[in-house]
């Protein structure tokens, strides 16, 4: 049996690149899924055109016209991804497990192979050209959840996928860290003038004068609180005689809030004798 020549192997006959082109191409390819007619036209040694005319030529196959040939049966014969990776569409799927496939390069023997493979149909080429074939895909061939955990496109995926988790977890962090800081603290507010604290419907405020100030209610009181004091002391103690007024979520809170003042202002005496 006569082996096929390969396109490299024809293209040199042609004249129409030279060794070393195609040595250059080769090396290329390896490692990767692209064509060697797809890199040789993107090296610019040759045109999409020159490709399958040679191999028209060559192998005495006549191109072919995919919008009549295409049979809407075959849509998902082959998925999309595979199809951009060989360099190729579905057309008809004939009597006898035949499977008549548009190729931009139908002496690619391994593409045949794999596909035959993958498919389980016997493999019947029929040359196109390579801008037809890649115009057609997107129309005639079904985006399917093959195409997302492809080989070729799950690098993109996953760094895509990293990154929204990345921006997730950020979210989430700084959500859950702002959820507990205002359930447990509250929130400070600081001003060249003062400082004050807010949570559990209370206020406490620290002027720069040494004044403070105490306003809202406790969870157990009848009335509002709106007092202020001129010593830390006084608060200490006033604080103190409404233990049964108060929660222990606002008892805490206040601990919290004297202990955070005596520490950023340790002059201040804030603990009552």
């Amino acid at each position: 049996m006569t082996k096929k020549q390969r396109l490299g192997e024809i293209l040199i006959q042609q004249k129409l690149v030279s060794q070393d082109i195609i040595d250059k191409a080769l090396r290329t390819q390896v490692g990767g899924n692209r064509r060697l007619g797809h890199i040789l036209v993107r090296m610019k040694a040759i045109t999409g055109d020159q490709v399958v005319e040679t191999l028209a030529s060559q192998l005495d196959i006549p191109i072919c016209d995919i919008t009549s040939k295409f049979s809407p049966e075959v849509r998902g014969l082959i998925p999309r991804y595979l199809c951009r990776q060989y360099g190729v569409l579905p057309l008809t799927l004939q009597s006898n497990n035949i499977l008549e496939l548009a190729m931009a390069n139908p002496a690619d023997e391994e593409a045949q192979n794999d596909l035959e493979q993958y498919t389980g149909k016997v493999i019947e080429p029929y040359l196109a050209r390579q801008s037809d074939i890649d115009r057609e895909i997107p129309k005639r061939i079904p985006l399917g959840l093959k195409d997302f955990f492809s080989p070729r496109s799950n690098t993109r995926l996953t760094r895509i996928g990293v990154v929204v988790c990345l921006a997730f977890v950020v979210l989430l962090g700084s959500f859950t860290y702002r959820y507990i800081q205002d359930t447990l603290y509250g929130t400070i507010s600081v001003t060249a003038e003062s400082t004050i604290y807010k949570n559990h419907d209370l206020m406490l405020g620290f002027e720069n004068n040494g004044k403070i100030n105490l306003l809202g209610r406790g969870a157990f009181a009848k009335g509002y609180y709106s007092a202020s004091f001129n010593e830390p002391i006084i608060l200490c103690a006033f604080l103190k005689s409404r233990q049964e007024d108060l929660s222990d979520k606002q008892k805490n809170w206040l601990d919290w809030v004297i202990a955070k003042e005596q520490i950023r202002s340790p002059a201040k005496s804030l603990t009552a004798n």
